[in-house]
């Protein structure tokens, strides 16, 4: 596809997938210290609460990350507009991941937004980081 190489999306997707993992941490740390719990239920009823390990939405955003990247690499070769269909794939993805961290019972609403900002945070830099980095510099081949 015109633009984009399988060699330099496949430096580009693990590169932008940890860029994504570190401010998904650095957001995860400085929202805890402004006293944002992260408790989440161990059951459906909210009798008993935990807080979210700080590993949990680190590994959701690297497979998301690795994901996407495996996705674009399909699409470069199988569509005839791959970063057309890829954003609008991404953003239906994004859409959909709000339905985990929204749709958690007994879970407080800052909770909640917190989360979901985890996940828009994510999926600019990852999908960012693949489209833009993914490409190849003007002259080269």
């Amino acid at each position: 596809m015109r633009g984009y190489s399988l060699r330099r999306l496949l430096w580009a997707g693990p590169v932008a997938t940890v860029i994504g993992i570190g401010a998904n941490f650095v957001y995860f740390r400085v929202t805890q210290a402004m006293g944002e719990p992260y408790l989440i239920p161990l059951d459906a009823n909210g009798s008993r609460f935990v807080n979210l390990p700080a590993a949990l939405p680190m590994l959701g955003a690297a497979f998301g990350g690795l994901l996407a990247t495996v996705f674009f690499a399909i699409l470069l070769h199988t569509v005839r507009k791959p970063v057309i269909v890829f954003i609008s794939v991404a953003i239906t993805a994004l859409i959909l991941s709000f339905g985990g961290s929204l749709g958690m019972p007994v879970t407080g609403g800052q909770t909640k937004l917190y989360l979901s900002g985890m996940n828009m945070l994510t999926a600019m830099i990852v999908v960012g980081g693949i489209l833009l980095l993914g490409r190849e510099k003007a002259g080269h081949k």
